[in-house]
């Protein structure tokens, strides 16, 4: 029986026209012919496999057998057909069956459009009676949670520096952090720029002098819109003040201000995010295509004026799955039509109130998955807020407080796994001594602080190699100077043990304690350190 392979792709532009491409003229398959004679005979059914779901805008196999005709030398034609209603079918392709059968392999690709997807083969020779296979597949929405792979390293690992440990001031300074996000203090445009063209400068100068004292890179947020400069007063409730969430009247107003930030502070300010969440209606109300605009026209002033500054895309909420749906890919979409002009890609990869570092990761594979959609180029993903136990800022209701049990394997994890995973840098949300939002505060003693400090001494100034996984443990590879190091964990919280690597002798928990390491290393969701004598 012969044996060949087919690619056929069922492309859409839109989610209303899933098989608009590959509509052919003629598309049905044609009738016998008017007082053909048509003769029975016993054949075994047309086999046809394909997964029961695919993906949309993914490919996935499919395999039809149509079997030989016994005691015939009648040659066959095949025809695929597809349909989104099961009525109405489009061919796809059409092939010779020589008497022996044919088995015809194909790689279809499922478009945009969800929902289910009928596949049909009809195959008819002269004076046969026709044979007719009819499969189903349901199409489901590609931006889900799943678990991303560990990223790729490079043989000569990755530096690890203070960057990596961001984190948002309220009150005061954060201890620990490389780089800190000015969100919430006063210095977002409508804060600053409350009448046209007068600007009030004093929290950012305040915010932009304190990071510099403490060695740390900022990363500012240029929204949300002044009430002035937007279109109209907003038609629901807005996180960051009246108009904030609007989009403006004229984008030039936004340019004007993005001029008057970079001319003042130049390179005092190492990257710009254009603005916060702008896939929540309580932040951005204006369309994904204007805010890749936006994007376009705050890179252009930036980089004329600094041309080494880090431009971020504007963040997006991720644990929302609608939200991020309905806004992300578009968002973008738009920006490769303006050839991609950010330097990073900005997520918030908050879980629910219930999530734990795992759905945290889960999350990042959504937003994995609608980059390698947008065929995205592989710019680095800074996380630029993160924190568990949150409840939606909306209804006002006090977070999931997280046990204190839990605490260091919370913050411990998600520095390690965002190496793990290729995350460039994550900002804690949020430096201040209470935020009932928050299920984990972070403030000058804390135990979470104490946790983020301890990560930190641990990988900072070394070589990252990457994470292995065998099961549910995890065991990341470092170097300091040449002499090795591991960090171990599990990735759902449970007990296990590792096998103590060659040349290592101690083991530190989070805590700060360090005993000899035996044969077998106790490991949990909690890191631990495992590690060699250093001359």
């Amino acid at each position: 029986m012969r044996s060949d392979t087919t690619i056929v792709r069922i492309l859409g532009a839109a989610v209303s026209a899933f098989l608009a491409l590959l509509a052919l003229p003629g598309a049905m398959a044609p009738p016998a012919t008017a007082g053909e004679m048509v003769r029975p005979m016993a054949r075994a059914p047309i086999a046809m496999s394909a997964p029961t779901t695919a993906p949309a805008l993914s490919t996935f196999p499919l395999t039809v057998t149509v079997p030989a005709l016994q005691g015939s030398t009648t040659g066959r034609t095949a025809v695929l057909l597809a349909s989104r209603d099961g009525s109405t079918y489009t061919r796809l392709s059409t092939w010779k069956v020589p008497p022996g059968g044919r088995v015809k392999e194909f790689n279809v690709e499922a478009g945009e459009a969800l929902g289910r997807l009928y596949l049909r083969t009809e195959v008819k020779g002269k004076g046969l009676a026709p044979q007719r296979k009819t499969i189903a597949l349901r199409v489901t929405n590609p931006y889900r949670p799943t678990e991303p792979d560990n990223a790729t390293i490079p043989e000569a690992g990755v530096p690890v520096t203070g960057t990596l440990f961001g984190n948002h001031p309220i009150v005061g300074t954060p201890e620990y952090a490389g780089t800190v996000r000015l969100w919430d203090v006063s210095t977002s445009w409508n804060q600053i720029e409350r009448q046209r063209g007068r600007y009030t400068w004093d929290a950012l100068d305040r915010e932009v002098a304190k990071a510099e004292a403490a060695g740390q890179q900022v990363l500012l947020v240029l929204g949300g819109t002044p009430e002035w400069a937007a279109v109209a007063p907003a038609p629901g409730a807005e996180f960051a003040g009246p108009g904030s969430s609007m989009p403006m009247t004229d984008p030039r107003l936004f340019e004007d201000y993005v001029r008057a930030v970079v001319n003042r502070y130049g390179g005092r300010i190492a990257a710009y995010q254009i603005w916060n969440e702008a896939n929540i209606s309580q932040f951005w109300r204006g369309t994904p295509e204007l805010m890749a605009d936006l994007t376009a026209r705050a890179n252009r002033i930036i980089k004329d004026a600094v041309p080494g500054a880090t431009v971020v895309a504007a963040s997006t909420g991720s644990r929302w799955v609608k939200g991020f749906t309905e806004f992300y890919p578009d968002y973008l979409a738009a920006l490769r039509e303006f050839n991609w002009p950010i330097d990073a890609f900005a997520v918030h990869l908050y879980p629910l109130p219930g999530g734990t570092p795992r759905e945290r990761a889960f999350l990042l594979g959504m937003m994995n998955t609608a980059l390698r959609i947008a065929e995205a180029p592989p710019l680095p993903i800074w996380e630029t807020e993160i924190n568990y136990g949150i409840t939606n800022p909306g209804t006002g209701d006090a977070a999931r407080s997280i046990p204190d049990a839990e605490i260091p394997a919370y913050v411990g994890r998600t520095y390690l796994d965002s190496l793990r995973y290729g995350i460039a840098r994550s900002y804690w949300y949020a430096w201040t001594p209470e935020y009932r939002l928050l299920g984990i505060q972070m403030w000058n003693g804390y135990l979470a602080t104490q946790a983020y400090g301890r990560v930190r001494e641990w990988v900072i100034g070394s070589t990252f190699h990457g994470c292995s996984t065998a099961g549910v443990v995890v065991q990341c590879n470092f170097d300091r100077n040449g002499y090795p190091f591991y960090v171990a964990y599990t990735d759902d919280g449970s007990a296990a043990t590792v096998s103590r690597p060659d040349g290592m002798t101690v083991f530190q928990t989070m805590d700060g304690a360090t005993q000899a390491a035996g044969a077998q290393v106790a490991i949990s969701g909690t890191p631990v350190l495992i590690a060699g004598p250093v001359p």
